[in-house]
């Protein structure tokens, strides 16, 4: 079967392959589209929890925990389980295998980690928090700093080829919307750009990015619970 991607909401996904479901980054899922792949899958369950923040982290998903393999977190999350031995906290710079997973966190711009996940003979990119956090009105040694911040994590990425990637395009930036977004597919070429984090009105590139990125293959998720076969 192809790699199924279903949108939760806001920055939440779940990930299907051949024998995982991996979930990043859970806030809500009105849709029910895990409890409903849970009734009639056997698959290895994960979640993966880039940071604290509230948009990114539901202390609900302790629910599954018998049903889970593993909570995968940035250490800075605060979850209480009665089989503390699935909980697995990690720092950028971190590396953990659990049977055939393999994942490694890269830093944040803001607070937190990001994920980059090997599954099934795919890699998947899920950037939590990671972007280019330019704030019109904001002063400019914060937006330089912004600046700086963003580059000096994209310069640590290894991996210059990924098969998915889930990216922040923000509509509270306005005019600096798509800059991380475009400077991360300057460093890294992913098969398919899932856009996340939107905080307003659906992202439609510009074209601007369309002129620089006339081959990139793109999924905007247009509400909550939508589906997407992942490239092969």
């Amino acid at each position: 079967m192809s790699d199924i991607i279903y949108f939760l909401h806001h920055s939440g996904f779940i990930y299907e392959n051949e024998t995982s479901l991996l979930v990043f980054d859970f806030y809500k899922d009105p849709e029910n589209r895990l409890e409903t792949l849970l009734k009639d899958s056997t698959k290895k369950l994960y979640f993966f929890v880039s940071h604290y923040h509230a948009d990114h982290f539901n202390r609900d998903i302790r629910k599954w925990e018998e049903r889970a393999e593993a909570y995968i977190m940035h250490k800075n999350c605060w979850l209480t389980m009665d089989r503390e031995e699935k909980k697995h906290l990690m720092v950028p710079g971190d590396t953990l295998t659990i049977g055939d997973l393999t994942v490694t966190m890269y830093g944040s711009t803001d607070e937190g980690g990001s994920f980059l996940v090997k599954s099934g003979g795919k890699t998947i990119f899920h950037a939590g928090d990671l972007n280019w956090w330019h704030w019109a009105g904001e002063p400019a040694a914060d937006n330089l700093a912004a600046r700086r911040d963003f580059f000096h994590e994209l310069s640590r990425f290894s991996e210059r080829q990924v098969d998915v990637a889930f990216f922040p395009v923000d509509a509270r930036q306005q005019a600096a919307r798509e800059w991380g977004v475009m400077a991360y597919l300057e460093r890294v070429e992913p098969k398919l750009l899932v856009a996340m984090h939107a905080y307003g009105k659906r992202w439609l590139p510009s074209y601007e990015f369309l002129w620089h990125y006339p081959e990139q293959k793109l999924w905007i998720p247009e509400k909550d619970g939508d589906v997407k076969e992942a490239e092969s």
